[in-house]
């Protein structure tokens, strides 16, 4: 499984240190021209389409926004990225016309990604057409029925293996991560050091999160220099299985 280092804001971590041994998503909507010059050195690297940010209230022009999105993927060859997944916004005639239109103007598939509302049926249809798909699981919204319900992402992840489709699984960070078959999941969890202070340990296959004591202070940058080299030491023991 790859892990994903997901989350805006940070970057000079890993950046002011020339390091870039890892899988990395970044979201369209913040990401900066001197990441996306970077983007070659990454292992791996995905480019989310910046959807969710139009759940948060963001207004944009949406013409305008595909076709950037569009130059953009094409002025640094990006090979991998999302669809726009804004079904509930416009509609799923409307986000499939847009889906099309971004293959049709990169030459290249986009990754679909599938909510629950869309049906098993309409899975089945994107397990056919793709051969690299996406299930939103980040436990908010329409997608916390993959926290609750386990066993019915496991099986649907089943299928997918069956018809050799590797799946992504946005946003999904759990304690049964390493249960799931997926093919790669993101997380942007090793920022928790900045939004709570909570310090994170990985050791013999376990990632362990410690809580900020009460009434104490961190210093943020150390912390989050920590965490995000122990989630690297998580991510290659993922690949691993």
């Amino acid at each position: 499984m790859k892990l994903f280092l997901a989350g805006a804001g940070w970057q000079d971590v890993w950046m002011g240190e020339d390091f870039y041994e890892f899988n990395r998503l970044h979201t369209f909507f913040h990401i900066t021209e001197k990441e996306a010059k970077a983007i070659p050195r990454y292992n791996n690297f995905l480019l989310d389409s910046g959807a969710f940010s139009m759940f948060g209230g963001a207004k944009v022009d949406l013409k305008d926004y595909v076709d950037k999105y569009v130059k953009f993927i094409n002025k640094y060859d990006v090979k991998h990225f999302f669809e726009l997944d804004i079904y509930q916004l416009i509609g799923v005639e409307e986000t499939e016309e847009i889906r099309a239109y971004i293959e049709e103007k990169t030459g290249k598939p986009t990754i679909p990604v599938w909510h629950i509302f869309l049906g098993v049926d309409y899975y089945k249809q994107l397990c056919e057409k793709y051969s690299y798909i996406a299930i939103s699981a980040s436990g908010k919204f329409h997608s916390k029925w993959t926290r609750k319900q386990p066993e019915k992402l496991k099986k649907l992840l089943q299928y997918a293996n069956s018809k050799k489709v590797r799946v992504h699984g946005l946003g999904y960070t759990s304690n049964k991560m390493t249960e799931m078959p997926f093919y790669s999941v993101d997380s942007t969890s090793w920022l928790s050091g900045n939004r709570f202070g909570a310090v994170y340990d990985f050791k013999n296959g376990i990632m362990t999160k410690h809580d900020k004591p009460e009434g104490k202070r961190v210093k943020t940058r150390k912390v989050i220099r920590h965490n995000f080299f122990e989630w690297i030491k998580y991510s290659k023991y993922l690949n691993t299985i």
